[in-house]
Formats: structure tokens, sequence, C-alpha cells
């Protein structure tokens, strides 16, 4: 339970919508920015993890989440934000509507969903070299585990968390546009 009650804004979209462009744009506004990824990622590394993938990633939350409770990465993330003080945070990745509950009962939070289309979102992947070398198949199959299709309670649920925004920002335009959007939402929908 957060003493002290931030700014936070919270951001969901499945993967390669924009969500770290949202949150590292939020970050240049002064805000702080917490990966709900960062825990696994952190945890993954101490156990000798040198490619990060996105299986990996979700395989690891899954069972965290089955193991410890749905809202686990927002319980680890509530934590740092207390632990630090901050003020106006940017949180990135939320994948299960119980991590959402969990940022919802602390106040002052509003979530934004990226939504992008699938083909623009498989091109911008195509390009990075975060994580693992992706064709078609490998992106539809992981793309529908993370949006949610076969998976339990406890695992991944991206278009709940979407269904669930405050906000929603397409993003299937060029990336002074995508800013634009992302400055006119915090105006008009956060700062009110």
């Amino acid at each position: 339970m957060l003493i002290h009650k931030p700014l936070i804004i919270g951001i969901t979209g499945a993967f390669g919508s924009g969500k770290s462009t949202t949150a590292d744009f939020l970050k240049s506004l002064g805000f702080t920015k917490v990966s709900l990824a960062q825990f696994l990622e952190e945890e993954l590394r101490d156990r000798g993890e040198k490619k990060i993938t996105r299986k990996l990633l979700q395989d690891l939350g899954n069972a965290w989440r089955e193991k410890y409770g749905a809202g686990i990465l927002a319980k680890k993330a509530l934590g740092l934000i207390e632990k630090k003080a901050m003020q106006k945070v940017v949180v990135e990745g939320f994948r299960n509507s119980a991590e959402i509950d969990k940022f919802r009962k602390q106040g002052n939070f509003k979530l934004i969903g990226i939504v992008a289309n699938r083909r623009i979102r498989f091109g911008r992947l195509k390009k990075l070299d975060r994580r693992e070398k992706l064709n078609w198949e490998l992106f539809n199959e992981l793309d529908n585990r993370d949006l949610g299709i076969g998976e339990e309670k406890n695992g991944l649920q991206v278009a709940i968390c979407l269904a669930l925004s405050d906000i929603f920002i397409e993003n299937n335009r060029g990336l002074e546009e995508f800013k634009n959007k992302i400055k006119k939402a915090i105006k008009e929908k956060i700062n009110d």
C-alpha cells in the first residue's frame, strides 16, 4: 500500500504496439519509468540467461503469477515506487487484469492502451534485435499467447488489459504523430 499518492500512468498493449516508445517519451517529460518486465528480466539474468526471449519472459511471468498471485508484478512495482518515493511514474507492460486492479486500488492511476495493426507491429519487431528473431509464425504464436488466447486466469491477458484501459492511443503511423497523440492524451485525460 502506497503511503504517498504519486501520479501513475500505466501502459498496456500487444508487443510492438509502442509501449516502450510511450514510456520513454513520458520519461522525457519528467516521469520515472518502471517496467513490469524488469523484475522478470532481473530474475532471468540472475539465473544466468544470456539471451532473454519473449517466451522466457512469458513463461516466468506465468509461473510467478501462478505461484505468488496474479498481481505479483504490480506488487513489486508498487514496492519500488514506494521505496524510492517516486512522484510521477509511468509503468509499462500490464499483461494481467490483477496488475491493473492493484494499481487502481492505489488511486491516481490511469491506464493507456496502445493499439496498432498486427502487420505493422510485426514489421517493427522484425527491425529490432532486442529479443528473438521473429518470423510470422513465431510472432503469431507469441502474440496470441500474450493477448490471452489459451491462457489461464493467472496467465497473460493483454486483450483484457486493453479493454480495461482508460485511454486508447492508435499507433499505426509515424513517430511524431504518435508523440503528439500521447501529449494530447496526457493534457486532456490525465492532467484534468
